[in-house]
């Protein structure tokens, strides 16, 4: 398809399927730099909860304008989640310092609240970010909750090869719990519903997901959007928006599986951190010159830099969580009223949040991807779209010529004018 060449009238409902070029693209992104509305302020906030009967915090970090954007006479809220090495750091601004999704959203009068996934912040470090970057990557291990007293001892884990499969972008090492530890206790109670919980919990801080006065609307990038489209799962927007946008495990697993993998659903991954350093950071950046790479690398090295119970759920190593889950069920920690509910319960409400479900009928899905993208190529996101589109009210799927698998500032200005887009077109009301 070809765009219009004014921006105002393009129709975001006809996008499905087109391959847009920089070209094509300037016009519309012109017009979005219009739009910037108001200032906003950036503040972290964190939420204390129990799950399983270990202790919890979710953090987040919240853009709030100072003229919030009405759309049809609906405030525009959107829920995020990082991707796999960060810790919500990257959507404030990217690792060249420019700005990145939350505040270009927010001075377009968007409220943005970016949930960490569970034992990502360092609640140790005095930077209001929660950087990494005083503590060595090869000893960097999750903190759960606020409330923790210190860093795991090395008595609570061994450190191994990487030899798992869940990845080829160059992990360098995984530090796995030892046995009846402390650590692997919290890892067990760490499961696909916790994370929801943390989410909802957060969540609920902020916004009415029922409220008709807001537009709700989801996105992770990369994995944070395995999480996300879960939370939809349990708790349904108006509409999900993408770029670079992991699908559920069920999805991912269907693209592997098409290019001839089936190992995943064997793998080992539960009660395991995988070390993330520079060589997975290269990966994803080999077009940059080294010395740019290696600053870039700096910023970067804030943010956690690791992996831990997500393995488990995002890549659909689904032995590996039935195992994970029977083993929570089989320890002496689980409080009587989650037991009461019984193995079967346990099981089946963490394991389906792997495949779509029927709650996703009323989601409007505005997907993007870069035909450069390095882990979700549009060969693998269609497949996705085939495993997902017809669960949800609404399914459109674009792509961005010459883009990577990155939300850096000169991507945030691509997808974002076509989110604003989407947004002003009415994509997600309920009634088109």
């Amino acid at each position: 398809m070809t765009l219009q060449t004014h921006p105002a009238s393009v129709d975001t409902e006809t996008l499905d399927g087109a391959v847009l070029t920089p070209e094509q693209l300037a016009p519309l992104m012109e017009w979005a730099r219009g739009r910037k509305l108001c200032d906003y302020k950036v503040s972290t906030r964190f939420f204390d909860f129990e799950a399983y009967g270990k202790p919890f915090t979710q953090a987040a970090i919240l853009f709030e304008p100072e003229t919030p954007l009405i759309v049809d006479g609906r405030k525009v809220v959107v829920i995020g989640s990082e991707g796999g090495s960060d810790n919500g750091r990257g959507f404030l601004k990217d690792n060249k310092g420019r700005e990145g999704v939350g505040p270009y959203l927010a001075r377009r009068g968007i409220t943005f609240m970016t949930l960490c996934r569970l034992g990502r912040w360092n609640f140790f470090s005095d930077d209001e970010l929660g950087s990494w970057d005083n503590v060595p990557l090869e000893t960097r291990m999750p903190i759960f909750h606020r409330g923790q007293k210190g860093f795991w001892g090395s008595d609570q884990f061994v450190v191994t090869d990487y030899e798992a499969i869940s990845s080829h972008t160059g992990s360098e090492q995984c530090r796995v719990a030892k046995p009846g530890s402390e650590f692997q206790k919290h890892l067990a109670a760490l499961t696909p519903v916790t994370s929801m919980r943390g989410f909802e919990t957060a969540m609920a801080s902020l916004v009415d997901p029922t409220d008709k006065g807001t537009l709700l609307l989801y996105y992770g990038f990369s994995t944070g959007g395995t999480y996300l489209w879960a939370l939809a799962n349990r708790t349904p927007p108006d509409g999900i928006l993408g770029y670079g946008t992991a699908s559920l495990p069920v999805s991912q697993y269907a693209f592997r599986s098409a290019a001839g993998n089936y190992r995943s659903v064997y793998e080992q991954s539960m009660f395991r951190v995988r070390q993330r350093g520079l060589p997975d950071f290269t990966y994803f950046n080999t077009e940059v010159p080294e010395a740019e790479r290696l600053a870039m690398w700096e910023e970067a090295s804030k943010a956690p830099r690791f992996k831990n119970h997500e393995d488990t759920f995002m890549h659909f190593n689904i032995a590996a969580q039935t195992e994970a889950l029977l083993r929570l069920w089989n320890d002496d920690f689980m409080p009587a009223e989650d037991r009461e509910k019984g193995l079967v319960h346990l099981l089946t409400e963490n394991l389906s949040l792997m495949f779509p479900g029927d709650r996703l009928g009323s989601v409007a899905v505005f997907e993007l991807y870069g035909t450069k993208d390095e882990v979700l190529p549009p060969k693998s996101s269609r497949i996705a779209e085939g495993v997902m589109s017809s669960y949800c009210r609404k399914y459109s799927q674009a792509y961005l010529e010459g883009y990577h698998h990155s939300i850096s500032a000169d991507h945030v200005e691509a997808f974002g004018a076509l989110w604003l887009r989407a947004i002003y077109d009415g994509y997600f009301n309920k009634t088109n």
